[in-house]
């Protein structure tokens, strides 16, 4: 039986009110203001089935990203569209993951029968030029930019190694580019090669995982395969709506609330002396486990690293300032007590 990936987000009513969830990494100045009208606008047409290929919505997404007509596919998440893609071209194939990522990747591979491989990454860093002579024949390449847990980023430049031995031999490069935005002057992959698709999830931006929303960039016959494995209407009323009002709204209340999470994450960075480029962080520990555990008796969830093979190491995203202040001033005393034991 193939175990269940273990994801960060404390459900409601857990632990009550009193804790403060740094599992997640979503946008913690969401949801946006106008959340409310677009629920007054998912219910008229709640009535409704929504379009299942969401072509008017694809193309304004296109014009919005500077991509050709028909390079983008839109699905109810970002995980039914890794789903997707994985099941659409993976199946019984080479699978390629750096060695430390999210779990859900080697899950929906090990599901769909692919053979799993990993890419070493020392100093925790992944090497585009060791993993390019990894790939083989009509395989797949998936991972996350900037990574997890660690929040590394590559620029595409960076990754043109691994492009080119993608293209060299026949497969596809995914990366997954949920965080994308929170990494000041990241460029997305989109449109840079007919092998490589892109996805991304607009709820870590907009700070609403519970409507998650997402869409894929890539060449229109690679995405003709990931459509054919999407669920019936997989964008809903709901979904839909935020989508259309994010993309005809969201550009100063966006620009905003990421530049105030840059500052913050700027802030954690010099307090931890991390060199991380996202909006969370991974720590070491002695224990990751203990460090876990101490931290929620404070009042504080963060994500136990054991089960992606790093049982010293925790990851927490930032919250509010107040809340990521108060977490950092926890978190260093508990560090400080174990440093002196």
């Amino acid at each position: 039986m193939i175990p269940d990936a273990s994801h960060g987000g404390v459900p409601p009513g857990r632990y009550g009110e009193q804790v403060v969830d740094l599992s997640l990494s979503t946008n913690p100045f969401g949801p946006p203001p106008f959340l409310s009208e677009i629920l007054a606008d998912a219910g008229r047409d709640a009535t409704r089935y929504p379009d299942r290929s969401q072509k008017d919505l694809c193309a304004w997404i296109e014009e919005e990203r500077g991509l050709d007509s028909g390079w983008v596919v839109a699905a109810g998440s970002a995980s039914e569209l890794l789903r997707a893609v994985i099941t659409g071209f993976g199946t019984g194939r080479n699978l390629l993951l750096p060695r430390f990522t999210y779990e859900e990747y080697q899950r929906i591979g090990l599901l769909s029968r692919a053979r799993v491989g990993r890419v070493p990454m020392p100093d925790f860093h992944f090497p585009p030029s060791t993993a390019a002579k990894h790939v083989q024949e009509e395989s797949m390449v998936l991972l996350p930019n900037p990574g997890t847990p660690f929040a590394h980023y590559l620029s595409p430049k960076e990754f043109q190694p691994l492009v080119e031995a993608v293209e060299r031999r026949h497969a596809i490069l995914v990366v997954d580019e949920s965080y994308l935005p929170f990494v000041r002057g990241g460029k997305s992959m989109a449109g840079v090669s007919p092998s490589i698709v892109t996805v991304s999830s607009w709820s870590k931006v907009l700070g609403t995982p519970g409507i998650p929303f997402g869409h894929a960039s890539g060449h229109p016959a690679v995405l003709k395969g990931i459509k054919a494995q999407l669920l019936p209407w997989s964008v809903g009323a709901v979904n839909r709506s935020l989508a259309v009002r994010a993309l005809a709204t969201e550009g100063k209340w966006r620009a905003d609330s990421l530049a105030q999470v840059a500052a913050l994450s700027e802030e954690v960075r010099k307090r931890l002396h991390a060199t991380t480029r996202a909006n969370y962080f991974a720590v070491e520990s002695v224990s990751a486990r203990k460090l876990t555990q101490d931290l929620l008796k404070r009042g504080f969830a963060v994500r136990d690293l054991t089960a992606l093979g790093l049982p010293r190491h925790i990851r927490f995203g930032v919250r509010t300032p107040e809340e990521t202040r108060r977490f950092l001033d926890v978190l260093e005393e508990l560090l400080g007590k174990v440093r002196a034991e």
